[in-house]
């Protein structure tokens, strides 16, 4: 993409240009915010120390430098930005604007590494501009990142100090390499970041495989900025620059250069984790009855027999079963804004709001649509969405989409005192995958952290892995756990009661496992006691976003401090043609903190002809309420996916089932409030079960 960098004349803007031109980008300008009449400026957004030798920074690689001032200041200092015309990133975007109408530019490069702040700002402007973001250092290991620089050529002088362990007269001036044994030995006593991306130090390249030309710092002025005992702030105004020429290899090109040196790059990331020994089963992501787009024959649904459930205890609140229906001359994008209308009026029925939704499910009756259910979607909500799973199932041919929700109300109206933390990175990067749609990565509300189904995609990309199934399982699930560990520290997969890997082919199921028991063995390292113990549920859909071969989808439970608080529950009951396992995880005290697993599995696939549906499924809400009373659960419990194959249950015989007994439990229901979703798959973990309750 044509690309325009924009620069401090610091190491990370620098470096992250290297990173852009070895993944295929096109730098065609710089770009830089500088104060007005100033030196320097404590600005939220922008690095302003050394802004007078930017000019030369960008001569020394012969490309266009747009410059702005600094007008305004940090007017919106929350989480989330809101556009205000006195603000210091409107600065930005009326930079940028001017760029990409001059220059046609399609992407910005930026230095970012571990600032929410920086980036979610970076990020609202460039989306404003339909522009694409590039920080490919986004949240890589810092004391790795800074080696790499240093070892790929980043010749950089500290040109500011501010942190307990640095003080003017001893590290300003000092090179990278030469401040490096000092930053690893400040980091270990202090907690000093290692590339200062906490503003502990500032610093400005004056040399590096980019420069055609060498800047040569003659002369500088020290000013101590703040005089702390503790942490002196001070730094180098640069008052005499000049290029220096050096030896330049006209015949090889800039990314055969970059590419011959030790940096991180997609190929490297991919060598990392996708092993040559992948036992690759198939490349198709099409599931066992054809390719993505053909569907199981599910008959129709009548309308009036399915409305959607609404339930709220005053804190947390389910929607189900809101469908978008099919009808001839109706058009997919019209049925998909009735359906998003219909899920509006369930809120407001009950006085909730769009915007404490935290998790949504999507399931579409053919993936080939998605593009056009999408585009309605994205509609529906503003910045910080839901996190989302996505998934083609089998469902009833006249439903084009099925949508759940679970969502919790928020009490305080004020960000910055709320609990909702929500993670929705829309930049390119080799960290995790940016959205590919309107939903957020992870969402934190109260005790538990929700989590965007993932598949296995190149984050540099967003393209699905080229690996077979072992090596988009492994992949999968290397996202999900670092979305869950930047969330969180020390959030693992034993923090997650349930997880729901979602595959197109059976015979992918094992491969599944295999990984699993890797991950999970792998994320109990450096863990003194397990706090969970997880159960997985296997289902095979027909199709999955991107045509991946498998998506990974859970939550975790947060502040689990004492293990004893955490009650397990196991309950087998044999039948005479079937068995009921149940498993339930729950923590006493916080009644959302609650996960129960049940599994009906035939004692042999003959015995599929012996079933009654109607007394299964009472026996299977007879084990459901058997785990309750026995953990003394009370009250609302979360969302209900019933996961079962159209050819073993009928879609519609099913939802009557449940509708029946339900009403037969009355009681138990009313202490016990219920809220169903019909999952219809292909197949489940294996070929004995026939039905899952995932909640």
């Amino acid at each position: 993409m044509r690309t325009v960098a924009l620069i401090s004349g610091g190491k990370d803007s620098c470096y992250n240009i290297m990173c852009c031109i070895a993944e295929g980008h096109e730098i065609v300008a710089l770009a830089n915010l500088r104060p007005e009449n100033k030196d320097e400026i404590d600005s939220y957004m922008y690095q302003t120390v050394g802004h007078m030798a930017v000019d030369l920074y960008a001569e020394a690689m012969d490309l266009q430098l747009f410059s702005g001032i600094i007008k305004g200041s940090s007017v919106c200092t929350s989480r989330s930005y809101q556009p205000s015309a006195e603000d210091e990133v409107e600065d930005l975007f009326q930079l940028l604007q001017t760029i990409k109408e001059e220059k046609q530019v399609e992407a910005v490069s930026v230095g970012a590494i571990l600032s929410d702040y920086q980036r979610i700002r970076v990020e609202h402007v460039c989306e404003r501009l339909g522009l694409t973001v590039l920080a490919f250092l986004w949240r890589r290991n810092q004391k790795e990142l800074l080696e790499e620089m240093i070892a790929c050529g980043i010749k950089a002088k500290i040109i500011k100090v501010a942190a307990m362990g640095l003080n003017p007269k001893d590290h300003l001036g000092l090179d990278l390499d030469e401040i490096y044994p000092h930053l690893i030995e400040m980091n270990s006593k202090y907690g000093l970041n290692i590339c200062g991306e906490g503003g502990e130090y500032e610093s400005f390249v004056y040399d590096c495989p980019l420069f055609k030309r060498e800047i040569v710092i003659n002369k500088t002025e020290t000013i101590i900025h703040s005089d702390d005992a503790f942490a002196q702030v001070g730094y180098l105004n640069l008052l005499d620059c000049q290029h220096k020429d050096k030896d330049w290899d006209s015949s090889t090109s800039l990314k055969e250069k970059i590419m011959k040196l030790p940096m991180m790059t997609t190929e490297k990331w991919l060598a990392r984790h996708v092993p040559n020994d992948d036992a690759e089963v198939s490349q198709d992501g099409a599931g066992d009855s054809g390719l993505m787009g053909m569907v199981m024959c599910v008959p129709e649904l009548h309308t009036s027999d399915y409305a959607p459930v609404t339930f709220t205890d005053g804190t947390h609140f389910v929607v189900s079963g809101v469908k978008a229906f099919l009808s001839e001359g109706i058009d997919i994008s019209v049925a998909v804004m009735e359906a998003l209308s219909v899920l509006k009026n369930c809120l407001n029925s009950k006085d909730l709001k769009v915007s404490d939704i935290v998790s949504m499910s999507l399931l579409v009756g053919d993936m080939t649509q998605f593009a056009e259910i999408n585009k309605v979607y994205k509609t529906f909500f503003s910045s910080n969405p839901p996190v989302r799973l996505c998934i083609q199932a089998n469902l009833p041919r006249n439903i084009a989409l099925q949508l759940d929700c679970q969502g919790r109300i928020q009490q305080q109206k004020d960000e910055e005192l709320s609990d909702r933390v929500v993670m929705h990175v829309q930049s390119l990067s080799h960290w995790a995958p940016a959205n590919i749609g309107p939903y957020s990565q992870a969402l934190l509300t109260g005790d538990k952290l929700y989590l965007a189904g993932m598949v296995p995609l190149v984050p540099a990309t967003l393209e699905v892995i080229n690996g077979g199934i072992n090596s988009q399982c492994s992949v999968g699930l290397l996202h999900v756990e670092n979305v869950m560990s930047a969330m969180k520290d020390g959030c693992t997969f034993w923090s997650c009661p349930l997880v729901m890997c979602y595959l197109t082919k059976q015979e992918h199921v094992r491969h599944a496992e295999e990984e699993w028991k890797k991950a999970l063995e792998s994320s109990a390292i450096n863990m003194e006691k397990p706090k969970l113990t997880p159960s997985v549920q296997y289902c095979v859909v027909p199709a999955l976003p991107k045509n991946a071969l498998v998506e990974w989808h859970t939550y975790a439970w947060l502040n689990i401090d004492l293990q004893e608080d955490v009650t397990e529950i196991n309950i087998l009951q044999q039948f005479d043609n079937y068995k009921i396992t149940s498993s339930a995880i729950f923590y006493r005290g916080k009644v959302d903190l609650f996960s129960c697993h049940i599994s009906v599995d035939l004692g042999s696939p003959k015995d599929y002809s012996h079933i009654d549906t109607m007394q299964m499924v009472k026996e299977l809400l007879l084990e459901y309420f058997k785990v309750l009373e026995k953990g003394g659960i009370t009250g609302m419990t979360p969302l209900v996916k019933i996961v079962f194959s159209p050819t073993m249950f009928n879609y519609g015989i099913l939802y009557k089932c449940f509708q029946l007994n339900l009403e037969l439990f009355g009681v138990s229901c009313n202490s016990h409030p219920l809220t169903l979703s019909l999952v219809p798959v292909e197949g489940l973990s294996n070929r004995q079960q026939v039905l899952a309750w995932c909640q």
